[in-house]
């Protein structure tokens, strides 16, 4: 099979997909397990590729053939399930195709919302004629978010929960439990390992294994208790405590299994800090990640996933650099990212995944030079990581996600060159996109993502037209951009993006036909200003409706002129 799970949820549900999906693709399988039996023969290391649709449901309720063969091709499926999944014409849909294919003991929904004691959360399909639906309850009430997410780990895996609970030492993203348990190893028996670090090196790591024995066993329970209790505060002030403890360890110190699980430990963190706001503290998570993920590679040079690891928190902290406003040690370690990426990726010349962190490394080092006004600096990196993925498009023809990525380079490249007013440029820039857009569409048609950016890039590149001064390519465009938006609006009258986007293509057809119809051109500003200024009432906050929603209100007054009014 291609996919470990696909994914089905109700696009209101969006932001829990989002979160699951990073879950399932950053978790490792806890090592004692790797490579014992399991469902499908023996477990992996990773969980493997998940697919997640970004589409809506076309208007005839068909699913696209994009969909059919994704769930074909995945092993199991995984719904997302709340209220709005119950009432999703898509999600059911997904659901009827799945388990037509007579798979149904690989269902498992993951309950976000809703009560499921009244069947208010779960897709029709999944209960009808007597099913009894497995599920992981990720509310409070419930399982809580992290072990209903082992809960689920578990049922694609074909493990028992109670061993991979007490296995979860290794997973990347178990902040809490890791964490707590490295506090308790801080209050519990610092003095061991505190002697450890100065006896002979083998009673040192015979300490070591006992205290990570010990920490294993306390583990579980610390950490259900406080997930179940809720105790937020509790787990700040445990991260606190444990980002101090590690860093009094010296790193050469700790065998290779410590160093992983605290480098993972802390890059966690770091992550919540920086959601936090609390950058400070997040960047001095991050650099302790740092210190241990740099040390594993110094003893294994050789493995990829170390250097890997490296330069995930090289990127960590030019990120956090970037935010404090720290630019020049953001570029360092920026920098750093990308030739730890380059390096990655001649280690595996067959690790695709590998090989697009170069290209992420160009385009993080490019989006800061933009920043700074470094147009040259910022085109030089971007046009790199395009020509990384035009090769890639030639040697992977059928892979749309590529395609996808290389598409949004180009129109990233066309905004920039009309920012510097090199209008043709531009034009070429966003010409380019558009048509390897056009080529996505053709591969499925109904794919609302690609039909969303398909039109955004026709709205830019209607704009470079004007700029340019080629009205009648602008014409042509903003009419395109006008039907798309439309139909988007007819399929899913309630997505205020689409409509957001309908008054802006409105608003060009109206500009365009100012410079020869004034009179014909007024309704049409009439019309534009009412659906922008409903996309505002809905969302005041959004910048891009209010700069559009004003340039309305402008031509509106330009129409309104004597001279202006006497065309009429």
């Amino acid at each position: 099979m291609r996919y470990r799970a696909f994914l089905s949820y109700s696009h209101h549900d969006a932001h829990w997909a989002r979160w699951l999906l990073r879950k399932l693709e950053s978790y490792r399988v806890p090592s004692r397990l790797v490579g014992t039996p399991g469902r499908d023969g023996p477990i992996p290391a990773r969980l493997g590729a998940m697919f997640r649709d970004r589409d809506e449901l076309p208007t005839a309720g068909d699913l696209s053939g994009t969909i059919r063969d994704a769930l074909s091709e995945s092993t199991s499926l995984v719904i997302i399930c709340s209220p709005n999944a119950a009432r999703s014409q898509w999600v059911d849909a997904e659901v009827r195709a799945f388990l037509e294919q007579g798979r149904g003991d690989r269902v498992f929904c993951f309950i976000v919302d809703g009560d499921p004691t009244v069947d208010s959360c779960f897709p029709p399909a999944t209960i009808e004629q007597g099913r009894e639906p497995l599920a992981a309850d990720a509310r409070k009430t419930g399982d809580g978010k992290e072990r209903a997410f082992l809960k689920l780990v578990a049922g694609m895996l074909g493990v028992g929960f109670d061993a991979l609970a007490q296995r979860e030492v290794q997973r990347r993203h178990r902040r809490l439990a890791w964490v707590a348990a490295a506090s308790v190893a801080g209050m519990a028996i610092a003095s061991t390992l505190a002697v450890a670090a100065y006896v002979a090196r083998n009673d040192a790591q015979r300490r070591q294994a006992q205290a990570e024995d010990l920490l294993g066993f306390m583990l579980g329970d610390l950490r259900q208790k406080l997930t179940t209790v809720g105790r937020l505060d509790l787990m700040r002030t445990v991260d606190d405590k444990a980002t101090t403890y590690f860093a009094t360890l010296e790193p050469r110190d700790l065998n290779d299994r410590a160093l992983q699980e605290q480098a993972r430990s802390l890059t966690g963190i770091g992550q919540v800090r920086l959601e936090e706001g609390n950058d400070a503290e997040a960047m001095r998570a991050f650099r302790e990640a740092h210190a241990r993920t740099s040390a594993l590679y110094e003893r294994k040079p050789r493995e990829g996933q170390r250097l890997f690891d490296r330069a995930q928190a090289e990127y960590w902290i030019g990120y956090v650099a970037w935010q404090q406003d720290r630019l020049d040690d953001a570029e360092r370690w920026l920098t750093r990212y990308r030739d730890s990426a380059l390096q990655l990726a001649a280690m595996d010349r067959g690790n695709f995944d590998w090989q697009k962190e170069v290209a992420y490394g160009h385009h993080n080092l490019a989006v800061l030079q933009e920043a700074r006004g470094k147009h040259a600096e910022a085109e030089t990196a971007m046009k790199r990581e395009l020509s990384l993925f035009r090769r890639w498009m030639e040697q992977r023809p059928t892979d749309n996600q590529t395609r996808f990525e290389a598409a949004a380079t180009l129109s990233w490249l066309g905004t920039t060159a009309e920012k510097q007013s090199r209008f043709e440029e531009s034009e070429a820039w966003f010409t380019e996109a558009l048509r390897e857009l056009t080529q996505l569409r053709k591969a499925d048609a109904a794919n609302a993502v690609w039909r969303e950016e398909w039109l955004d890039t026709q709205l830019l590149l209607t704009d470079a037209h004007s700029k340019a001064g080629h009205f009648a390519q602008a014409h042509d465009t903003a009419e395109a951009s006008n039907r798309e938006a439309d139909a988007l609006v007819k399929h899913d009258p309630t997505n205020r993006k689409w409509k957001a986007t309908q008054g802006i293509a409105r608003y060009w057809r109206a500009r365009l036909a100012s410079t020869g119809s004034p009179k014909a051109a007024v309704p049409i500003a009439n019309e534009a200003e009412g659906m922008l200024a409903a996309a505002h009432a809905a969302e005041p906050k959004d910048a891009q409706v209010n700069t559009w929603l004003e340039r309305t209100h402008a031509l509106q007054k330009e129409l309104a002129q004597p001279a202006m009014a006497a065309a009429r």
